[in-house]
């Protein structure tokens, strides 16, 4: 061949291999960067063998990858293979998706937490009720040793009698006289002592007995058994959780103490009728101190069903703000009070049937009217229940917008702040915090600056500034004198409804859709009676009318106007 034909040769190959090379799919197959000059031709052919063997190693480890995701859906403790990435994402921050074996050990892991605190929770009961049913066994069995003595004849009785007897036969000298020994029979009061006195420690010794079984139950209940699979671990959990409910283990373990409360009561009584019928000094005393501890005792389980709290949803949708207060619930949470609560609902429901009675109480007994028709199936369920009553959307009239105001989350941020301001690694956690929450209600709710909030429109800038700084301002304005904590009192959550409704308004685009809205909005300012929130002779939310008066829709400015006359009226009920 001659070295014309080889270059004509070569150069068809190198034209090949070009046309091949348009034809790959440059992000399927990579190739090495090409160089200029007269290694070109060179480097393009040595880039063929390199190019296979890249995609043979490509295609092997999605082979792998394929496999391990076959297998690891039979086990989930093989993790599934992460993706090589093949080049740069543009998601680098992008928080990972966890595997499969962290989401079951997370799953598991908190499935443990919530039965060890529910387990706890059952064992310092039964350990506290062992102890005071050990102590309270050891009180009754003194006193019985010398009851049941009562309810037999006393030797001592008897030898008294005879001598009698003697003497008689004696001084009478009568040698025909027969004695006939009378059949002994214990008094009343003898026979019915002893009755509470023993049932007192039977119940006491019934109730430690059952104590030990249960903790017996709860800890066959606990206990961690080998499983082939986490499902598996999670089933065997959720099967034992159902059964202790199925068969009421937790309502008896909640009923061991008024078992003991019931012995109790029962050594009372019997305490009383024995001094009864010894004196009544001492009897009346102890009536007194009795009566005293019964009474506290029904107290206690009455108070948590009969100070129930009201629902204010209704109140908070259709902004009716002067009837909000800041409820608190009963924290005397017992068996026998949550007993009560439940045989309130149930004995009660059947009477709201009734018309005249449904509407008494729906009138005059709201609260207890809400929870005889909703009662709540346990107490974690009814104390949700209060929080979340504030978490509603308040709409805006005219707007589909509204806006949501947690009082219980804006007051837990307010202990927060009283208690951690001081600290100054907290500084950074707290701002991060207080970020989720409008400006305005963090520094009026949380921090308390109502000076500020009803002076100026407020930034974030305020927000940390005043967390920071408590004790500094450029300017000085009147300050109120709101209580606090701002929302346990009622002229504080009123005006915080308010002055939130206000700033909602005035930050949308076109705040006064009609007229409606904008006599509403006044109507609003004239209800939240600033005066007598503030504690201040003459106030203006002067933040929210700077926004209205300077609102770059003239029918804005021109309905907002009206509140010059409300002003007004304002100014001529201030004395002096």
């Amino acid at each position: 061949m001659s070295s014309g034909d080889m270059a004509v040769s070569r150069s068809s190959s190198i034209a090949g291999t070009s046309r091949s090379q348009e034809s790959m799919d440059p992000t399927q197959i990579p190739l090495p960067p090409s160089k200029t000059g007269s290694n070109e031709s060179m480097n393009t052919q040595e880039s063929i063998p390199s190019s296979i063997r890249m995609w043979e190693e490509f295609w092997k480890v999605e082979e792998a990858k394929r496999f391990l995701r076959k297998v690891a859906e039979h086990d989930p403790y093989i993790p599934n293979p992460r993706p090589i990435p093949t080049m740069p994402t543009e998601n680098v921050d992008e928080e990972k998706k966890p595997t499969r074996t962290e989401s079951w050990e997370r799953m598991l892991k908190e499935v443990s937490r919530h039965d060890e605190d529910m387990v706890k929770g059952w064992r310092d009961d039964i350990d506290t009720l062992l102890v005071f049913a050990g102590l309270f066994s050891a009180v009754v069995t003194a006193f019985v040793i010398e009851s049941y003595q009562w309810l037999d004849e006393d030797p001592a009785d008897t030898t008294v009698t005879l001598l009698m007897q003697l003497v008689k036969v004696q001084v009478n000298g009568s040698q025909s006289a027969s004695f006939e020994p009378t059949q002994f029979k214990p008094d009343a009061s003898s026979i019915r002592i002893n009755v509470f006195w023993f049932l007192s420690l039977i119940l006491s010794l019934t109730s430690a007995l059952f104590g030990l079984l249960c903790k017996q139950w709860v800890r066959e209940h606990q206990r961690d058994t080998t499983t082939r699979t986490p499902g598996e671990a999670l089933a065997l959990r959720q099967l034992r959780r159902d059964s202790f409910e199925k068969w009421g283990v937790s309502s008896f373990l909640s009923a061991l103490p008024i078992l003991l409360e019931v012995a109790l009561l029962f050594f009372f009584v019997g305490v009383l009728d024995l001094l009864w019928n010894r004196h009544r000094v001492p009897f009346t005393v102890c009536l007194v101190g009795i009566s005293f501890s019964a009474g506290l005792y029904f107290l206690t389980a009455l108070l948590p069903t009969l100070m129930v709290p009201r629902d204010q949803t209704n109140d908070i949708s259709d902004r009716r703000f002067n009837r909000l207060s800041y409820q608190f619930i009963c924290p005397y949470k017992s068996p026998q009070a949550w007993l009560v609560y439940r045989l309130s609902s149930i004995i009660l429901r059947p009477l709201l049937k009734i018309p005249a009675i449904n509407d008494f109480l729906r009138e005059k007994a709201r609260r207890f009217w809400d929870h005889i028709e909703s009662p709540a199936s346990d107490w974690s369920s009814f104390d949700l229940w209060v929080v979340r009553q504030f978490d509603r959307h308040v709409r805006l009239p005219g707007f589909g917008s509204t806006f949501n105001l947690k009082a219980y989350e804006l007051r837990a941020f307010e202990w927060a702040v009283t208690m951690f301001r001081d600290s100054p690694s907290m500084i950074p956690h707290l701002q991060n915090v207080l970020e989720i929450i409008p400006p305005s209600a963090a520094l009026s709710a949380v921090l308390g600056r109502w000076d500020r909030t009803m002076w100026k429109a407020v930034s974030m800038h305020d927000v940390e500034n005043a967390l920071r700084f408590p004790d500094s301002y450029p300017w000085d304005p009147p300050n109120s004198t709101i209580r606090r904590p701002v929302l346990q009192h009622p002229e504080g959550i009123k005006l915080f409804f308010h002055h939130q409704y206000w700033v909602e308004m005035t930050a949308h685009p076109y705040p006064f859709l009609d007229h409606d809205s904008a006599n509403e909005f006044i109507d609003s300012i004239r209800s939240a009676d600033l005066q007598y929130s503030t504690g201040l002779r003459f106030v203006i939310p002067f933040s929210v009318v700077d926004a209205l008066w300077t609102h770059n829709i003239p029918d804005v400015r021109a309905k907002s106007l009206a509140l010059l006359s409300l002003f007004e009226e304002f100014w001529k009920s201030c004395p002096g």
